[in-house]
């Protein structure tokens, strides 16, 4: 799983290059004549949307996320690990109940027809990776537990 997540991150830089290079670009127009990139603001909030939220899940399952460990690394280790355990616990939860919310949210969206303001791509797309990316960490979340439980380090091994 791990392989997968981090195919899918490097999949999300795609569209953050996108967006750095249309900013650029408009910034030259801008520059050397009156042209712009006509709803630069758009294409740039859908791409960044799509390189964040895809590479959450690689944080995930690498264990690169932030954490504060200051009592807990002083811990036994079981104790380390039953609190892993169940931060992993909440964690699923918790993007569980994201995931849900979001794919309701998005057929709402859909159902509604709403679009961007500038050049009217469909929200949909905005929700689309929202919903993808908590998915997979959700996903993530239910690795680590495995991971966890079966005595192996979280940030080792494929899935």
């Amino acid at each position: 799983m791990k392989s997968f997540l981090k195919c899918v991150a490097l999949i999300g830089t795609i569209p953050l290059l996108a967006a750095v290079g249309l900013t650029v670009l408009d910034i030259v127009l801008r520059s050397v004549s009156s042209v712009t990139v006509h709803g630069l603001t758009d294409i740039v909030t859908l791409c960044t949307m799509c390189g964040a939220i895809l590479a959450i899940p690689y944080g995930f399952a690498k264990d690169q996320h932030v954490s504060i460990d200051v009592f807990t690394s002083r811990m036994p280790e079981t104790t380390q690990k039953l609190l892993m355990l169940f931060a992993a616990l909440l964690g699923f939860l918790f993007l569980g109940g994201v995931f849900w919310f979001s794919v309701q949210q998005m057929i709402t969206e859909f159902g509604y027809g709403d679009r961007s303001q500038s050049i009217g791509i469909p929200m949909v797309w905005y929700w689309l990776p929202l919903v993808v990316g908590i998915g997979l960490s959700a996903l993530a979340s239910l690795w680590i537990m495995w991971r966890i439980a079966t005595g192996r380090r979280i940030g080792e091994g494929a899935l």
